[in-house]
């Protein structure tokens, strides 16, 4: 699976819904900041996004 990286993770989904795309997997935190989704796009396809303030360029 690969990931997009944002800024902000349930943004991002809320965008993506809005879009088109359906809830897969709700948004999940790993802890440290790290938080992941995936909705499926209305092609079928699995997106997934990343909020992951460890990845390089990430503001503080």
């Amino acid at each position: 699976m690969t990931y997009w990286a944002v800024p902000d993770v349930e943004a991002a989904v809320a965008k993506l819904i809005e879009e088109g795309a359906a809830e897969h997997s709700a948004v999940t935190d790993f802890g440290g900041g790290i938080r992941t989704a995936l909705v499926r796009a209305p092609d079928g396809n699995l997106v997934g996004v990343i909020e992951n303030p460890h990845f390089p360029g990430t503001p503080a």
